[in-house]
């Protein structure tokens, strides 16, 4: 099973099993359960907005925001995948930064190719969000075997630029501090002519909406 069937499986897991009214050390155990060993964030409701952070007792509840930034590895292969759940229902201004970010990353994968800069995929996801509230950490990473994050980050301060080969991510947000927080994140192998999707998962919002 490669690492981001893993990812497959985790989320079918959370699907199953997240409700409002569980924990997010209980939805941490959900996760365990499939991989035991998986680090990464699990944040929710107003602590979406915090951007990083491992689960806690809090109690997730109907209105919530659950961001989900998971890494594991299967064979030597990290991937490092975020998607964000909406308990009950996800409101308009949820609806509006989910679109939000849905564009930076479509802008952003228009820009993987070999010959791109770093720090012109990181303006690019970043002009696309259209909003104070966008994202000011990196907009994304090559994923390495040992470690998930190395070189080049999308920063931009950064003078990499991408080369066929690379294994990378991409992940462009919205915070709204004190409310919640949305972040998306695939991942990406950068080929000759472009770059090959290496997730399945869905990024229509209907697919993560949590009933009861």
């Amino acid at each position: 099973m490669t690492t981001w069937e893993l990812q497959n499986k985790i989320h079918s897991a959370v699907k199953e099993n997240l409700h409002i009214g569980m924990t997010e050390n209980e939805l941490a155990d959900v996760i365990s359960a499939v991989v035991p060993q998986w680090q990464g964030d699990l944040i929710s409701g107003k602590r979406s907005a915090d951007i990083e952070g491992g689960p806690t007792d809090r109690t997730i509840e109907y209105g919530d925001v659950v961001l989900l930034d998971l890494q594991v590895c299967a064979d030597g292969q990290w991937s490092d995948l975020t998607r964000v759940y909406f308990m009950g229902e996800a409101s308009e201004k949820q609806k509006s930064a989910y679109e939000q970010v849905v564009r930076a990353l479509a802008a952003g994968e228009a820009m993987l190719h070999p010959g791109s800069e770093a720090k012109d995929i990181w303006n690019t996801a970043h002009n696309a969000i259209g909003t104070e509230f966008a994202f000011t950490h990196h907009a994304g990473h090559r994923i390495g075997t040992e470690e998930i994050v190395i070189e080049p980050r999308f920063v931009p301060e950064s003078e990499d630029i991408l080369k066929e080969g690379m294994v990378v991510t991409l992940e462009p947000a919205v915070y709204y501090p004190n409310e919640f927080g949305i972040r998306l994140e695939n991942n990406y192998l950068i080929t000759e002519s472009g770059f090959k999707r290496l997730c399945s998962l869905p990024i229509n919002i209907t697919e993560y909406i949590v009933k009861g």
